[in-house]
């Protein structure tokens, strides 16, 4: 029986969400990663677009990262600012949850009355 509540799932991923928030309270003009140590080596941890544009990559050793790309400028990444951000800027009228596999997302689960927008 339909009791005109449908239910909408909607993902949103933020691939730079860690770059933007920090490079957002102080920015820089330049390549820009953030790292994360990780096995016992500093990696890639988020980078902004010009970063991207020399070839670097989430998940790259930061040494390697820097001789690609001398000019890279880096700050340590905080994961876990990263997610309060996510939850400050919450959803109100939504049960937001931080995405799987520590990508930087948010699953959405809207309740809807049918025929109207969430």
């Amino acid at each position: 029986m339909f009791d005109g509540i449908t239910r909408r799932v909607v993902s949103i991923w933020f691939p730079r969400l860690a770059s933007d928030r920090v490079l957002r309270a102080r920015p820089v003009d330049a390549p820009f990663a953030l790292t994360l140590r990780q096995a016992n080596t500093e990696r890639l941890y988020c980078l902004n677009e010009r970063a991207s544009a020399m070839g670097l990559h989430r998940g790259m050793p930061f040494a390697d990262a820097r001789a690609f790309c001398p000019d890279l400028q880096s700050r340590p990444a905080d994961p876990q600012g990263d997610d309060r951000f996510l939850h400050r800027e919450g959803h109100a009228d939504a049960d937001a949850r931080p995405g799987a596999e520590g990508q930087k997302g948010e699953t959405v689960d809207a309740l809807a009355r049918a025929g109207q927008e969430a």
